[in-house]
Order: structure tokens, then C-alpha cells, then sequence
């Protein structure tokens, strides 16, 4: 019931090989889901729920298991997660729990626990953290989940709600199903008459999230569903045996492809432009301004519609700007840009050297960063300190350890995230999704981008969002992208270098 949001991020964001599952208790329910991708075998679901006892009660304790394998920039990557819950008889949710694993070891492991009202979550590492939230007692587990649609028993007109805990969100999630009509659907080639049952969730911090289409048989069992993932592809499940749903596939979808956002025309000399002016349209929203970041940097113009205007500057520290305060989550380690690592505290000595001035600070790290990184565009988002192990990644990685590196040489600092220009051999000039660096020199924010290692960024670096990630375990702060996600159409209006 909950693939979609999970599916989400995993696709932009984990590419990591799987461990073994739970084997605890008896094996009640055994499901198999073949997933598919724009019409090729692409991986499975598969739902375990197994009958443990705690201390004379029985509990239902389910794992669903995501594998997928698909194509980024030509290299295939293995997207795998554990997800899983606890409950009770009576569907009261004890315990829940998501695992995301890094060449064979755990790279991340939350666990949840129930306890007077309160979720009381564990996110286990380098060092373990822990939040405490309200939890809403309504809230159903993955093995009533898989039992939702028989125990209504639904029909077409039907209407109701229910809640999910979202692990990659660290969240409570209200989800409103509508039960439409029956209707021919193919399953594995063969047309049947299935119920059509449409799923959609509230917003997570103000962004919606894909919605989920079910076809029910007339035992009221999902055999088929399927979500978009917008300019990415199409996911579709089908309920089958292990041996189908572990059948190796072909035709992968390469996603880095799908996702670039065509512009009417080429930028020479990006990273040179001072400034420039893009007309952007946000389809489907009423507010399509607030998409985007406003500061010194940018601005949102002539909104008409959903439709407006973005002036972008080029800028660089101003040697008249004062200091101002700082807060400390732009300055603190935390658990993705884990700055207090010992190797990342090595790579801040040797980038800065004798440099004493911020800015010249900054670009040093910048330029260590791009010398010394490798890109991959298989490796699996990963906190700072795993990417400074391995110094191997794409955008996101040269990002995070950036911001590490410059939290560590005592550099206020952040990410930002949204999209930049490039050069597509098959598509012609685009905009892809892109994340880079942002330090905070002489009061005022300034970016960087290690990918590049030219020293500065030029006007054709859009900013739908920056962070410091400080004081979540989650992956939330990307949520801001999938606001755009599908929705996006740009064209450059003037450009000056």
C-alpha cells in the first residue's frame, strides 16, 4: 500500500545491495509482487508476515522488500530497502522499522517503538540518535494493510481513510482511498475484470506525493498496481509466484535521461554567465513562485498563472559585507553531513592549508573536493563520513562531503538543491537536477560546486531548496523537488556573461 512513497526516494536517492531478511516466526502470509518499469522486468516486491510471540501475545511481525534495477547515466544500479512493522491482533502498531544497506553492510537502520502515546525512534550508526514525536494510536500496520480491502469489504462508490507511518520521512501519513468501477486490465498479458482503486496521500511538508492505483479480483486482492514516479517512469506490480516475481528482466529505464528538463535553447560559456532570466512554468500549481528559493541570488518575477519569471545573478562574497550571526546547525555535525568525522577533519587541514580567509577557504575545498572525488552515478546516497571513505558519487555526494568539509575547517555552510544547465547528446541543452554547496562568507551566502571546480557558479544554477540538515535522520529535506518532479517547463529569455 505504501510503495510508491518509499519508491520515490529510493529511486533518485539509494542504490545499495540488500542483507537477509527476518526470519523470526511462524510464516503466515508470503507475497510476491513483479515490478515493472515502462514495460520492462525491473525487480519485486515481496511482503513476508510472520506470527511472533512477546511475552504470551501475539504479534504479526511483516518486512516488505523493494528491488529494483534500472539504469543511471548507463550504469546499472541495484535499488533495494527493507521496510517493516509490528503489530498487534488487533492491528496496534508496537514497533517499525526501515534498513538501507551500503556494499553489504547496514548504512542506515531505524527502529521505532510505541510507548505511551509516543514513537520513540532509533537511527542507528557512527552514533545512534534518537527522536520522540506524538503518535496517532489510528495509525495500521503493513500486515493490515494487507488485509485493508477485505475487511471493508470495499465496492465501487466506496470512500475512507487511513494512516501509515512513512519511515523515509520519519512521518504519519493520511491516506484517502476511492473505490471506482470495475474494468478490463491486462495481468501478465491476460485481460481481466478488475475493481479500479485510487489511493492518494495528504502532503508531507506542503509536497504531494504520487498516488497509488489498485486493481482488485474478486477475492478483493491487489494482483495489479502501479504509481508514476513523475519524469522518471512508471512502476507497475503484479501479484505472482516467487519465481516469477526473482525472474531476471531487461529493457531498464536509464532515469538520469528521463529526468533532464529540455530548454529552448544553448547557454555558451555556462559557468561564466553573470546573469540570467528563465520563464518558468510549474504545471497544476496555483503558486508556482514559492517552487523556487527567493534570496540575493534570485528572484521570481511577473508571476502570471503558474507562470513567472526567475532572475538569477552570479554572485561572489563582497569585500564590504560584515559578519553576522551564525546558527549553529549551519556550524554542528549532524547525522547525514557528519563534519566531526575523523577523516573529514583530515580532508579540511589538508584542503585548507595555510589559507586564513573564508572565501579562499571555501574554494580550496571546493577544488580538493573535485581533484580527489571520482564520479559513479551507482553510488547510494550516503552520509559525508561514507562518502569520504570511498570518494565516489555523483552531485549528491560531492555535495554532502563539501558541506562537511567546510563545517569541519569552521565554515558555515548548507546544501542547495534544484537544477543546473547541460549539455545532452541525444536531448540538446537541458536542465538537470542538481546539488551543490552554499558558505555563509562575511554574511553572506555564497555557492560553490565541487562537480565543477571552477571557483564560483554562474547564473545557470536554479535553487528550488538549500538545508543544513541538521536534527533529521530523514530524507524530508529533498521532499521540495517532487513538488516539480513532471511539472516543469523552462525556457531561457536572456543570459550575460
Amino acid at each position: 500500500m505504501r510503495w510508491s512513497h518509499a519508491g520515490c526516494l529510493v529511486l533518485l536517492f539509494l542504490a545499495a545491495p540488500v542483507h537477509a531478511a527476518d526470519v523470526e516466526g511462524r510464516l503466515v502470509q508470503d507475497i510476491w509482487n513483479a515490478a515493472y518499469m515502462e514495460g520492462g522486468k525491473a525487480g519485486y516486491v515481496h511482503t513476508a508476515v510472520r506470527e511472533v510471540e512477546r511475552n504470551g501475545e501475539k504479534r504479526y511481525r511483516t518486512t516488505t522488500r523493494l528491488s529494483l534495477a534500472m539504469m543511471r547515466n548507463g550504469a546499472t544500479i541495484q535499488l533495494r530497502m527493507d521496510t517493516g512493522s509490528e503489530e498487534t491482533a488487533d492491528g496496534k502498531v508496537t514497533e517499525v522499522w526501515m534498513r538501507q544497506y551500503q556494499d553489504d553492510r547496514e548504512q542506515l537502520v531505524l527502529k521505532g517503538t510505541v510507548k505511551g502515546g509516543q514513537l520513540e525512534t532509533r537511527v542507528e550508526g557512527a552514533a545512534q540518535q534518537q527522536k520522540i514525536m506524538p503518535w496517532d494510536d489510528r495509525v495500521i500496520g503493513l500486515y493490515k494493510q494487507e488485509r485493508l480491502f477485505q475487511e471493508h469489504p470495499v465496492k465501487p462508490g466506496d470512500q475512507f481513510a487511513y494512516r501509515t507511518y512513512e519511515p523515509m520521512f520519519n512521518s504519519v501519513v493520511v491516506n484517502r482511498v476511492r473505490v471506482k468501477d470495475f474494468e478490463a486490465r491486462e495481468v501478465f498479458n491476460i485481460p481481466k475484470r478488475l475493481l479500479r482503486v485510487e489511493t492518494v496521500s495528504d502532503k508531507i511538508a506542503g509536497v504531494p506525493l504520487p498516488g497509488l492505483t489498485t486493481w482488485l479480483d474478486e477475492n478483493l486482492r491487489p494482483v495489479r498496481s502501479e504509481f508514476e514516479l513523475p519524469q522518471l517512469c512508471t512502476i507497475v506490480l503484479y501479484l505472482c509466484s516467487k519465481e516469477e516475481a526473482l525472474r531476471s528482466g531487461t529493457g531498464k529505464p536509464d532515469i538520469a535521461e528521463t529526468s533532464l528538463i529540455r530548454i529552448n535553447r544553448r547557454i555558451d560559456l555556462p559557468n561564466s554567465t553573470r546573469s540570467a532570466v528563465y520563464r518558468i512554468t510549474v504545471k497544476g500549481d496555483n503558486d508556482p513562485a514559492s517552487a523556487f528559493s527567493q534570496d540575493s541570488r534570485q528572484e521570481c518575477t511577473n508571476i502570471q498563472g503558474n507562470t513567472f519569471e526567475l532572475r538569477v545573478k552570479a554572485t561572489r562574497p563582497s569585500a564590504a559585507a560584515g559578519p553576522v550571526p551564525i546558527k549553529d546547525e549551519f556550524l554542528k555535525s549532524c547525522y547525514w553531513i557528519d563534519s566531526d568525522d575523523a577523516r573529514i577533519k583530515a580532508f579540511a587541514q589538508r584542503s585548507v592549508g595555510k589559507a586564513t580567509d573564508p572565501w579562499q577557504q571555501a574554494k580550496a575545498i571546493e577544488r580538493w573536493v573535485h581533484d580527489h572525488m571520482h564520479i559513479s552515478y551507482s553510488a547510494p546516497f550516503a552520509r559525508a563520513s561514507e562518502v569520504a571513505k570511498t570518494l565516489e558519487g555523483d552531485c549528491r555526494q560531492y555535495g554532502l562531503l563539501t558541506t562537511a568539509i567546510c563545517r569541519a575547517a569552521g565554515l558555515p555552510a548548507r546544501t542547495a538543491l534544484g537544477l543546473c544547465y547541460a549539455y545532452d547528446q541525444k536531448q540538446g541543452p537541458v536542465m538537470a537536477f542538481h546539488m551543490w554547496t552554499e558558505v555563509l562568507v562575511r554574511g553572506e551566502w555564497v555557492s560553490i560546486d565541487a562537480t565543477r571546480g571552477q571557483g564560483y557558479v554562474g547564473a545557470t544554477h536554479l535553487k528550488i531548496t538549500d538545508n543544513s540538515w541538521y536534527d533529521t535522520q530523514s530524507l524530508t529535506p529533498l521532499l521540495p523537488v517532487f513538488r516539480v518532479l513532471g511539472k516543469l517547463s523552462i525556457e531561457v529569455v536572456d543570459t550575460a556573461n
